[in-house]
């Protein structure tokens, strides 16, 4: 399945200062980062916009803190899958369909998958893990449950992906 391209946006040093400052705050509070760059709050109003309309930006989330959320599971499932033309878009995309599952990567190594799950209770973690070997293309799978999270941070994993911003 030949890739969709996707319209490459240029970002400016601008742009690069807002997307840092909403790094640092975990906030899109304009007045917040205006002060921390030293902008007007109608410049980053205008350069936010742009960068949601040419869709760099695909939304913007809250992040909880997971101190709050009192009964929850995280579990993380190694996955491999009965190799055929296309396998990974279609067992990826089957994969990916799954109710509790939040995050699907294709790797390389003795895997072929590794699904990222969040589950209310073991019920549920149950459905997840029993939908993942009812699924077309999975040969098999090793589930692990978090036991304690020491580290999630998911704008600092965004800030290393574009660490070109820094």
């Amino acid at each position: 399945m030949p890739s969709k391209k996707k319209k490459q946006i240029e970002l400016t040093p601008i742009d690069k200062k807002i997307l840092n400052a909403m790094f640092d705050l975990k906030d899109t509070n304009l007045n917040l980062i205006s002060k921390k760059i030293g902008l007007s709050k109608s410049t980053v109003h205008n350069r936010i916009k742009r960068l949601k309309m040419s869709n760099f930006f695909i939304g913007i989330m809250p992040l909880i803190n997971q101190e709050f959320i009192q009964k929850q599971i995280t579990a993380i499932s190694l996955i491999k899958a009965k190799y055929g033309p296309e396998y990974a878009e279609e067992v990826g995309k089957r994969i990916a369909n799954i109710r509790g599952i939040w995050a699907v990567y294709f790797v390389l190594g003795s895997n072929d998958f590794v699904a990222l799950i969040r589950a209310k209770n073991k019920d549920e973690l149950e459905y997840v893990v029993n939908e993942l070997t009812k699924t077309e293309g999975v040969e098999r799978s090793d589930t692990i449950m978090v036991i304690k999270i020491l580290k999630e941070d998911l704008p600092d994993s965004l800030r290393l992906t574009f660490s070109e911003f820094q």
